[in-house]
């Protein structure tokens, strides 16, 4: 007799193999967008990639401002 774990695996596996399934042709027929005609899409992604590590330094300096330099003075951490 099947236990409730394995007719939930066998569930989950008939489930993302059906997901899977439909999903392979339709992936196929997707026209390119990223091609001479759209070449202007580009320029955000320097864009977003130079914000994004900005924002990892500011993340990084406020820790040490907020929390270890407080913490190393012996002060009341904010």
């Amino acid at each position: 007799m099947n236990s409730l774990r394995s007719r939930v695996a066998l569930g989950v596996a008939l489930v993302a193999s059906v997901v899977l399934g439909a999903a392979a042709p339709a992936a196929a027929a997707t026209p390119v967008l990223a091609d001479n005609t759209y070449k202007w899409f580009y320029w955000i992604g320097f864009v977003l990639a130079v914000s994004f590590v900005g924002w990892l330094v500011m993340m990084a300096v406020g820790y040490y401002v907020k929390v270890l330099r407080p913490k190393w003075r012996g002060q009341k951490q904010q």
